[in-house]
C-alpha cells in the first residue's frame, strides 16, 4: 500500500492543505445552500396555515354557547386574537427566513468576489524564498 508523501516545500504544502480546505468550505456551502433554498411547498404552507386559522375561528364560533352573547363574543374575540398572532408571527419568522435567504445569496457572492481579487493580488505578488531556502542561506552565514 502506497502512503501518499507530503511535499517538503512548506509553500506547497500550504497551497494542497489550502485547497482541501477550500473545496470541503465550497461542498458544505453548496449543501447549506441547498436547505436554505425556497421550496415549493412553502407557498402551500401559507395558504393552508391561512385556511385552517380561518376554520378553526368558525369552529370555534359555533362551539361556543350563545347563550349569554357577551360571553360568547368576549371569547371569540380572544380566540380570533390568538389566531391571527399566531399567523402573524409565523409569517414574522417567514419573512426573517426569507431575508437571511437573501443575506445569505449576497455574502457568498461578495465573499466571492473577494476570493478571486485575493487570487489576483496574490499573481502580482512576488514569491518569498522557501523556509528551506532561506535556512540554508542561514547555515551559509555561519560558516
Amino acid at each position: 500500500m502506497l502512503q501518499k508523501t507530503y511535499p517538503y516545500d512548506p509553500k506547497k504544502l500550504e497551497a494542497e492543505v489550502s485547497a482541501v480546505i477550500k473545496i470541503k468550505d465550497i461542498e458544505e456551502l453548496y449543501e447549506l445552500k441547498e436547505r436554505v433554498s425556497i421550496k415549493w411547498w412553502e407557498t402551500v404552507l401559507i395558504l393552508f396555515l391561512f385556511a385552517s386559522g380561518f376554520g378553526f375561528i368558525l369552529t370555534v364560533s359555533k362551539l361556543i354557547p350563545i347563550s349569554q352573547p357577551f360571553v360568547y363574543w368576549f371569547s371569540l374575540f380572544w380566540i380570533v386574537a390568538i389566531i391571527l398572532t399566531l399567523i402573524a408571527c409565523i409569517e414574522f419568522l417567514i419573512g426573517k427566513f426569507r431575508a437571511l435567504r437573501r443575506l445569505y445569496e449576497i455574502h457568498t457572492h461578495l465573499l466571492e468576489g473577494m476570493q478571486k481579487e485575493m487570487t489576483e493580488i496574490k499573481k502580482h505578488i512576488p514569491s518569498e524564498p522557501s523556509l528551506s531556502q532561506e535556512h540554508q542561506e542561514h547555515k551559509q552565514e555561519k560558516v
